[in-house]
């Protein structure tokens, strides 16, 4: 195989061991110089220090979880002079069974990457993790919220309040009310009802009806817990979308983009520039391939002229989710393009199905009116 690469090295990245392999020179036998590292910040700059010594540039590393990161960031700040810093996919590049050990594992990276046979893994600019980390936390807050108030309406309904079944919403402004009263003293009387419910479908009567009932003390005490945790994740899910609008700020311009796409607001869209980049034709050099690392792509598996499936592959599912998200409140939008598609089209697919293509419809449009610069113009109708 042809030689791309003078000098090179392949990173085997563990939690608390690195193993490091440089290969230089040409030809099918080039000399090995193999270290080990640790992953403390002192073993790190060792690990700059060790390339700068042999004048190595590119360098390719492989990793399970996370662990790839502090190394990466090192690189990248201590190391300037490096030319190519690879984060590649264990998976495209793995090692023969019976073969497999740490150090083995780096020297057939820096093969690879000699030869040019590996795929850098995308890997945003700094301002963009820092985003994507809030943007993960904020998500992580809002599925715990969602737990507390599942938790709360199991209570509700395992002590004879029916809350959700006279309103929309339990934690509404009035049902807010109710419940910090149920709270307080342990029930509910009709004039309770009458002082705090407004503009809600159901009678007073029904209401009343509903939520008339007595908790104990002790139950009490479990509401309070409740309603303080439910609390505690609104205040720390305000401080995290405060956090990521300071870090989105230098995005303004992406944003109001990505926010005129029917589905997106303020929150969704920056949730996707912290998955996607700010500048997404930068990464991928089309939209199907950004579609097909997102994950909302059909896969192609065909054998003997059958199609074996079309299941989607597993892609980002942090990107998929908000798409998905997305996408159905597009579809809920009248007189746009996605609305008359997927009503057209999600009796003969399915509705999964259906919602699928419409998160890859959005992904490509996104992909295309940040390549272009321009906001969505929805498409007039013919009369």
């Amino acid at each position: 195989m042809e030689t791309l690469l003078y000098c090179c090295c392949g990173l085997d990245v563990h939690k608390n061991l690195i193993e490091a392999c440089i290969l230089y020179g040409e030809g099918l036998e080039p000399d090995a110089v193999r270290e080990s590292f640790g992953t403390t910040k002192p073993e790190l700059k060792r690990l700059t220090l060790w390339l700068s010594a042999h004048d190595c540039y590119s360098v390719a590393m492989e990793s399970t979880g996370v662990y790839w990161k502090p190394i990466f960031e090192v690189l990248e700040l201590s190391a300037e002079y490096l030319e190519n810093i690879w984060v590649v996919n264990a998976n495209h590049m793995r090692n023969l069974p019976g073969r497999k050990t740490d150090v083995a594992d780096a020297e057939w990276i820096a093969t690879l990457l000699r030869h040019g046979l590996l795929e850098k893994s995308f890997v945003p600019p700094a301002a963009i993790r820092d985003l994507r980390e809030c943007s993960r936390l904020h998500r992580s807050f809002v599925q715990e919220r969602c737990r507390y108030v599942n938790r709360l309406e199991k209570f509700l309904q395992a002590h004879g309040f029916r809350f959700s079944s006279v309103m929309k919403d339990t934690l509404c402004v009035s049902g807010r009310k109710l419940l910090d009263i149920l709270r307080d003293t342990g029930s509910l009387t009709r004039l309770d009802v009458i002082e705090n419910c407004r503009r809600l479908r159901r009678s007073h009567e029904e209401i009343s009806a509903a939520v008339c009932g007595n908790l104990s003390p002790a139950e009490q005490r479990l509401l309070k817990h409740l309603l303080h945790k439910l609390d505690s994740c609104q205040e720390d899910i305000s401080s995290i979308l405060e956090d990521m609008r300071l870090l989105s700020q230098q995005f303004q311009e992406q944003l109001a983009i990505i926010d005129s796409v029917p589905g997106f607001d303020e929150e969704s869209a920056m949730e996707i520039i912290a998955e996607i980049s700010a500048a997404p034709q930068e990464h991928f050099s089309s939209a199907e391939k950004l579609c097909r690392w997102a994950g909302v792509t059909p896969r192609n598996d065909e054998s003997a002229g059958k199609m074996k499936s079309r299941k989607t592959l597993h892609g980002n599912p942090y990107v998929k989710a908000i798409l998905c998200q997305a996408a159905w409140a597009a579809v809920k939008v009248r007189n746009s393009p996605f609305h008359d598609w997927f009503w057209t089209h999600q009796h003969k697919l399915g509705q999964k199905k259906a919602i699928i293509a419409v998160s890859r419809k959005l992904l490509m449009l996104i992909y295309l009116l940040l390549q272009t610069g321009q906001t969505y113009c929805p498409p007039e109708k013919a009369a």
